[in-house]
């Protein structure tokens, strides 16, 4: 399995591609080990695979990712308005010119939402109730009034340990070490300046969140399994 990240060449990023053995094979179409589509991945939400230890019956159509790895990703993927899993057509916002969606044409397709593929829906061999987290491009520049709140469609649940950090005080300081460590991406921004920047968006972004989270009554449960 190939992940592909950017590091920097003469002061410019280029692609880095690592060899992680431990994920399980991905199909070439949607770099996915497990293929789904909008349309079942929404049914698979309302059957809660696996969570409180069920064991899901044959017919339910789910797969063996755990129920709570989507709550997970979603709300992963919200912060960082990552739509390269979710909402591979940009059927959620409104997608700039240079955004893969577009320049592919692949945005008329959401007048057949169900069937848009999901896309980077990795496990590892060894543990495929969870998700690994691939190609982490995060967008800092879309404005609140174009937050692609489709990424939290079906979500009812959220993981109660990362909602506790969103809602304290603490969201910067746990950002800031954790950014530190990449020292080439640290750099890439600017920077602590150009890190604060982000972290502000991120910031707002928690918010929005939690206000979201209140207004649908969703759960907030622990998710350590």
């Amino acid at each position: 399995m190939l992940l592909v990240s950017e590091t920097l060449q003469d002061g410019r990023p280029f692609p880095v591609i690592l060899w992680d053995a431990s994920l399980s094979p991905a199909s070439n179409d949607t770099h996915s080990s497990v293929k789904l589509t909008w349309g079942t991945y929404q049914q698979l939400l309302k059957q809660k695979c696996w969570q409180n230890g069920r064991v899901p019956k044959p017919e339910s159509g789910c797969t063996e990712i755990h129920h709570h790895e989507w709550s997970k990703m979603a709300l992963f993927d919200f912060l960082l308005q990552i739509y390269n899993r979710l909402d591979t057509n940009c059927c959620g916002f409104r997608p700039r010119k240079e955004d893969a969606c577009v320049q592919d044409g692949l945005r008329p397709k959401c007048d057949d939402q169900g069937s848009v593929a999901l896309a980077h829906i990795i496990q590892r061999k060894h543990d495929p109730r969870h998700l690994v987290f691939i190609d982490n491009k995060g967008f800092f520049d879309r404005s609140e009034d174009n937050l692609n709140f489709k990424l939290l469609e079906g979500i009812k649940e959220f993981p109660a340990s990362a909602v506790s950090v969103l809602k304290s005080q603490h969201l910067r300081q746990k950002l800031l070490q954790s950014l530190f460590l990449d020292k080439v991406y640290w750099e890439s921004q600017g920077g602590r300046q150009g890190i604060e920047k982000l972290i502000d968006v991120i910031e707002q972004r928690a918010k929005i969140l939690i206000t979201y989270i209140n207004a649908h009554g969703a759960k907030v449960l622990p998710m350590n399994e």
